[in-house]
């Protein structure tokens, strides 16, 4: 239990890129800050703006940004309705993250690129100010906008060492904080050692770009011509997408206790993203027993370290890809000490330490 503040009851307010209709591991991130910072005695708000302004100039960034103005004005779906959000947490939807629109609260988190810039114009101390930095998010904008909102005059944190080298190269010193996993909704319920060896899992995304999930696909096929017996789950929020090859079973928004029990039925995920901040999935599957093949980024250099907890490839590298998943799947000694070892690693990574931390941080 969070112990409740004794003084006056203090306030913050975290702005969000966009509507929390869907889940997204940055948004569950600041979804359990909040809820903590809720019990600890806080007055929360989380602000949904219609639009941010930072984009790249695009004929699909343009019309996404006419479908989010037609829905955000005329849908009402906007809340996280997928997190178990405390219900004395205020959720709000604006037509923009200026500060004419937002809840007056003593302290304000920007959560992504785009909200550090409206956060920046804030005319308040910018001890009041702090800049959540998930990720290096420069698929929607030239570089310079990320390395230039790392120099506001704002409190940074970042989840991953990577970022922090990224914060620092600009001459800044954020606070490190990497983000914390939920033991009660994950957990290891099946002995590694008497799981299926030629099962895997991945998570679907339609950002393909990004997530690169045509190439755990293609990567898969390939693993399939020797492994006939290959056996892969996804899950993902899309409806189930049509290029997914018969051998793979799609499951949509499943529940925490479904997910929980995929993780603990198969040997072995993948992810190959191009970049992440502090991933979620592959942590979550670490904590229920999972070995791991991933893409070397730092996005998943937290807790995948090459022959230690897990096997990585260069991104893009279908045919490296391939190879490690085929030896996991085929060499159970090696998948099982990755496995435990990853399972050991996660243990450091609570909620708790990332809560007081982000405790200390606002108010230092």
């Amino acid at each position: 239990m969070v112990k409740k503040i004794s003084s006056s009851k203090k306030s913050i307010s975290f702005l969000l890129p966009g509507s929390g209709k869907y889940p997204s591991g940055g948004y569950k991130v600041v979804y359990e800050q909040a809820n903590r910072l809720s019990e600890a005695g806080y007055d929360v708000n989380i602000v949904y703006p219609v639009h941010t302004f930072i984009q790249r100039v695009t004929i699909r960034n343009v019309l996404g940004m006419a479908r989010r103005y037609f829905k955000g004005f005329m849908g009402s779906q906007f809340k996280a309705r997928w997190f178990d959000l405390n219900k004395e947490i205020h959720e709000m939807k604006v037509f923009s993250l200026k500060y004419h629109n937002m809840p007056k609260t003593e302290y304000y988190c920007a959560t992504s690129l785009e909200t550090s810039y409206y956060l920046n114009a804030y005319k308040i101390p910018c001890r009041n100010k702090i800049y959540y930095i998930q990720g290096y998010e420069t698929w929607n904008v030239p570089e310079p906008y990320a390395t230039n909102s790392y120099k506001f005059d704002m409190k940074k944190i970042a989840i991953a060492p990577y970022i922090v080298e990224k914060v620092e190269s600009v001459g800044c010193k954020p606070f490190f904080i990497p983000n914390g996993f939920d033991f009660n909704a994950f957990g290891l319920d099946s002995p590694i050692e008497e799981r299926n060896p030629h099962t895997a899992m991945m998570m679907y995304s339609t950002n393909d770009d990004i997530k690169r999930c045509s190439d755990m696909i293609a990567a898969f096929n390939k693993v399939k011509e020797d492994v006939v017996d290959l056996k892969v789950l996804v899950f993902g929020v899309s409806v189930r997408p049509k290029n997914l090859p018969d051998f793979f079973e799609y499951y949509r928004l499943p529940s925490k206790k479904l997910l929980r029990k995929l993780y603990n039925s198969v040997a072995v995920f993948v992810a190959a993203s191009r970049t992440e901040g502090f991933a979620l999935p592959p942590g979550e599957a670490f904590i229920c027993g999972c070995a791991l093949c991933c893409t070397d980024i730092g996005g998943f250099g937290v807790y995948a370290v090459e022959g230690k907890t897990a096997l990585t490839s260069p991104v893009y590298d279908i045919g490296k890809l391939a190879e490690n998943i085929a030896f996991l799947l085929t060499h159970s000694d090696v998948r099982i000490r990755l496995a435990k070892a990853g399972n050991e690693l996660m243990k450091q990574f609570t909620w708790e330490k990332a809560f007081e931390k982000f405790m200390r941080v606002i108010e230092e």
